[in-house]
């Protein structure tokens, strides 16, 4: 298959298990993949890693559990706090068994398979339709969601695809042709946020990518004219209002039905929300309730942007972690990466980093916080910034 020699352990089988699960919903035992990666956690040899970002996100969770005694809905947000206590269990065991490259890598293929023949075979052959709009079922039933979650998996995608050389990889050829129908599913969902996400997040890579390996001009354009033929008209009317929703003036031209002058007032409500509770908020995952309370007219509705979603939710020190947690990990990624040189595992880490950039840009006119993808993504990212490192000083002490 092209990856390198890995060994397994009870913690990556049970990440390998909860992968699985929340990617396609094909079973409900993840908690009995959690349980198998904390018994790998107690038997592991070589001490149990707590890196500052799962501190940070642990201190998130407790912050949430705080705020949620300081709001009218206590339940919704107690509720949040011990779903996110799991997923802070769940990437403490990523963080531990994700410790070389080969296990870096299988994990990405992993994801990255589960994740096409699954919600992309779904939504590409028994899919559904909302307005027009491609969905799925489970959480891929939003094409919002479901537009952001393709846009990891095809992050993942160009990773394994564009650190690789060479086509007779079994890695580098399944990546690559992966990369068509997730382009696919992420145009027909019509997601505005996922278009810009990816333009800002992946399109300067591609394109220095492009100039530097010329030969990929002829596969990248096949792609592109493929999917431009077969992507339905109503697809381009709706990105094309894009434009203008740069403009408060221009902004109920966006589309027909009004759906983002509509987003427009939301987001103003969310504002007021904020300032009238901004330090414990009205509790995670409380929004909607709270969007009722304030304006009935509305009902309850999402905020459309994570970030105002979270500072209405959580306040603004929850608000801060939460972006604190992201900051440190692409920190301490671009650094480690930059040290490197010009390694295949730097050019797979480069693009992780390019497909989160994507996911928080996207996040601008989307809530995608609860999500579960972005923080494995986040895990994988400082596993591989922290091998990245690792095999730096190695060299360095070599050539010493």
């Amino acid at each position: 298959m092209g990856l390198p020699r890995f060994d397994w352990s009870l913690t990556l089988v049970g990440l390998c298990i909860f992968t699985f699960v929340v990617v396609t919903y094909k079973v409900r035992i993840g908690d009995i993949g959690i349980a198998i990666g904390v018994a790998g956690l107690c038997l592991q040899r070589g001490g149990l890693k707590i890196p500052k970002f799962l501190w940070l996100y642990a201190a998130f969770v407790l912050w949430v559990f705080v705020g949620s005694f300081a709001t009218p809905f206590t339940d919704i947000a107690l509720e949040q706090a011990i779903e996110r206590l799991k997923l802070v269990v769940v990437m403490l065991i990523a963080v531990n068994a994700l410790r070389t490259e080969g296990q870096l890598r299988f994990y990405l293929l992993f994801f990255l398979g589960c994740f096409v023949l699954f919600p992309v075979r779904g939504t590409l052959v028994g899919g559904d339709t909302i307005s027009g709009r491609a969905v799925w079922n489970y959480i891929y039933s939003n094409p919002n969601d479901l537009a952001a979650l393709s846009l990891i998996a095809l992050g993942v995608a160009f990773a394994l695809w564009f650190s690789e050389h060479s086509w007779r990889s079994f890695v580098s050829l399944g990546a690559a042709i992966s990369a068509i129908p997730l382009l696919a599913v992420i145009l027909l969902t019509q997601s505005r946020g996922a278009v810009i996400g990816l333009a800002v997040g992946m399109g300067p890579a591609m394109v220095l990518l492009l100039i530097k390996r010329r030969w990929l001009l002829v596969p990248a354009g096949l792609i592109v004219l493929v999917i431009g033929f077969v992507t339905p008209a109503n697809v381009w009317e709706r990105l094309a209002g894009i434009e203008k929703l740069s403009s408060v003036e221009t902004v109920a031209e966006a589309d027909p039905e009004g759906s983002a002058e509509q987003r427009l007032e939301i987001q103003k409500v969310a504002w007021r929300i904020f300032l009238d509770n901004p330090v414990f908020g009205m509790g995670l995952g409380a929004y909607p309730q709270a969007n009722a309370m304030y304006a009935p007219d509305l009902g309850k509705r999402d905020t459309h942007n994570t970030y105002l979603n979270l500072a209405a939710e959580t306040g603004f020190p929850g608000l801060a972690l939460w972006c604190a947690l992201f900051w440190s990990v692409l920190r301490h990624a671009g650094r480690s990466r930059r040290n490197a040189g010009a390694e295949a595992l730097a050019t797979q880490q480069y693009w992780i980093e390019r497909t989160l950039i994507a996911y928080l840009v996207a996040a601008v006119v989307g809530t995608y916080s609860a999500l579960t993808f972005p923080y494995l993504v986040l895990t994988v990212l400082w596993c591989s910034a922290t091998i990245l490192e690792r095999t730096a000083r190695a060299t360095q002490r070599g050539l010493e």
